[in-house]
C-alpha cells in the first residue's frame, strides 16, 4: 500500500526529534510543521541530501551556529571538517540519516548529507510539496526543509463524464461542470488521492495570491461534507477572524486546468502524533467546477525573463516633439487582463500617464512567439534603487478584442506556466 503524505512527513519529523534526543540534554521547547512556497532561507549552517527517484527528493537541514557547535561537543565527529560548526552539523546529519533508515524509509540510506558553505548558498523553495519542520531547543533552532516529489494524478473517467454533458456555458471560451454528483466525485477523487492544488485568496489591492496546498487523504471522509487540506500560510489564513468566506481551488485533471469556488468552514490541525501537527483549512464542496481561468485571474510572475517594448500611441498631429518612442521594458507579472511592466532607469515617462493608450510588444518564449497588444495605462509608479537611479513600473490593461490571436497567445503562456508550477518545482540550494 502506498504511503500517504502524512506518513512520510511523520517518519521524517520523528527521525529529527529522535536525533535531537540523542544530541541535546534538554527538552524540545517547540516544533512546527507547515507547507511553504515561494520562500527563501539563509541558514547559519546548512547540509543537504538528495534522493533522486524517491518520494522525497531533498532534505535541507539548517541550524544555528551555537546548536551546531553543541552537536560537535555531544556527538562523535569526523576528521577533515573545516570548522567545529561543520563538524557538528555533519555528525548530527549522520544521526538523522541513521534514524531515517530505521524508520522504514528505504530511500533514506541512498545518499549522505553534505555540509555546504552557508555564506555562499541559500535555500530556495518553489515546489508543489515543500514543507518546513522547525524545532527549538535550549541550544538553538533547527530547520528542516522537506522537498517531496509532486504526484501525477490521473482521472480517466472525467473525459467520459464530460462527453455525457452536464456542462453550462459561463463565458467566452469557458465551460463548467454543474452536475452535483460529478462535482462531488471530482472533489472526492482529489481528496482521497491527496492531490496537489493551489488556493487562490485575495491579496493586496486587486491582486490574488496563489498558495500551494495538498489534500490530506487521511482526513477525508467520503460521506462527509467537508474537504481538508493543508496549505502554505499567509496572514489571511492565520487566524479565524481573517479567513475569507470563500476560496478558489485551482488544480489539474487529465491535462485540464480547472478551478472551483468553495465555502470556507474553518481551520484546524491534523495531529500526526502527540507532538507533530499540520495546520489545515476546511472547505465545503463547490457548486461547479470551471474549465480554465476566468477574467480577473491571478497574476503570474514569469519564471523566465520576458522582455519587450512599450510605446505611447501618437496623437496624430504630426508634431516631431510628440513622436512616440519604443521604451525597453521587462514584464514583472501578467494576468488574463493586464500586466505590470518595469521600465529602465533612463526611460522618459512623461507620456505614460494614467489613461494613456500604449502598444506593448512582448517577446514571449519561442513556442508562443512575439505579440503586440494595445493597452491602456492604469498605474504609473516611480521607484528609486539603492544607487539613486530612478525607474518606473507601469500597470497596463489589455485593450484587445476577445478573439485577438495575440491575446490568446498571452493567455496560453499564462496557463502553460501555471500548469508547470502545479506539477513541478522544488526546494534547492542556490548560490547567491
Amino acid at each position: 500500500m502506498q504511503k500517504l503524505l502524512t506518513d512520510h512527513l511523520h517518519a521524517i519529523c520523528r527521525a529529527i526529534i529522535a536525533a535531537l534526543d540523542e544530541s541535546v540534554s534538554g527538552e524540545i521547547l517547540a516544533c512546527d510543521l507547515v507547507q511553504v512556497d515561494h520562500r527563501e532561507f539563509r541558514f547559519q549552517a546548512v547540509a543537504a541530501a538528495h534522493f533522486p527517484g524517491g518520494p522525497v527528493r531533498r532534505l535541507l537541514l539548517g541550524c544555528e551556529e551555537r546548536l551546531a557547535e553543541h552537536f560537535a561537543e555531544m556527538l562523535p565527529t569526523l576528521e577533515g571538517e573545516s570548522s567545529q560548526i561543520c563538524a557538528g552539523l555533519a555528525a548530527f546529519s549522520q544521526c538523522v540519516q541513521s534514524n531515517l533508515s530505521s524508520s522504514g524509509l528505504p530511500w533514506a540510506g541512498d545518499q549522505d548529507f553534505l555540509v555546504h558553505d552557508s555564506d555562499q548558498f541559500r535555500v530556495h523553495c518553489d515546489g508543489v510539496r515543500n514543507f518546513l519542520f522547525r524545532v527549538a531547543v535550549a541550544e538553538g533552532r533547527l530547520d528542516l526543509v522537506i522537498d517531496m516529489a509532486p504526484r501525477a494524478l490521473g482521472c480517466e473517467w472525467l473525459n467520459d463524464e464530460i462527453a455525457k454533458g452536464g456542462r453550462t456555458q459561463v463565458g467566452t471560451g469557458e465551460e463548467s461542470i454543474t452536475d452535483p454528483q460529478v462535482v462531488r466525485r471530482i472533489m472526492g477523487h482529489l481528496a482521497e488521492s491527496g492531490a496537489d492544488i493551489e488556493v487562490k485568496v485575495p491579496g493586496e489591492g486587486d491582486r490574488f495570491e496563489l498558495l500551494q496546498a495538498t489534500f490530506l487523504a487521511r482526513a477525508f471522509q467520503p460521506d462527509g461534507e467537508k474537504l481538508v487540506l493543508t496549505c502554505a500560510r499567509r496572514t489571511s489564513l492565520e487566524t479565524a477572524e481573517d479567513i475569507p468566506d470563500k476560496v478558489t481551488l485551482v488544480f489539474i485533471l487529465q491535462d485540464k486546468l480547472l478551478q472551483c469556488s468553495c465555502p470556507v468552514l474553518g481551520h484546524d490541525h491534523v495531529w500526526l502524533d502527540d507532538d507533530i501537527a499540520l495546520p489545515t483549512l476546511e472547505v465545503g464542496f463547490p457548486a461547479e467546477v470551471t474549465y480554465g481561468q476566468r477574467r480577473g485571474a491571478f497574476r503570474l510572475e514569469p519564471p523566465e525573463r520576458v522582455l519587450g517594448t512599450v510605446q505611447r500611441v501618437g496623437r496624430g498631429d504630426g508634431s516631431l516633439s510628440l513622436t512616440p518612442k519604443k521604451v525597453p521594458m521587462r514584464m514583472v507579472d501578467v494576468s488574463f487582463t493586464g500586466a505590470k511592466l518595469h521600465l529602465s532607469s533612463g526611460a522618459i515617462i512623461s507620456g505614460f500617464k494614467g489613461g494613456s493608450s500604449v502598444t506593448c510588444r512582448i517577446e514571449l518564449p519561442a513556442e508562443f512567439g512575439t505579440v503586440e497588444l494595445n493597452c491602456i495605462v492604469r498605474r504609473l509608479h516611480i521607484n528609486q534603487d539603492d544607487t539613486g537611479r530612478r525607474g518606473a513600473s507601469l500597470g497596463v490593461e489589455f485593450d484587445e478584442p476577445e478573439d485577438s490571436e495575440d491575446l490568446a497567445a498571452v493567455r496560453g503562456y499564462i496557463q502553460d506556466r501555471h500548469t508547470s508550477r502545479l506539477s513541478t518545482g522544488s526546494a534547492e540550494l542556490e548560490i547567491g
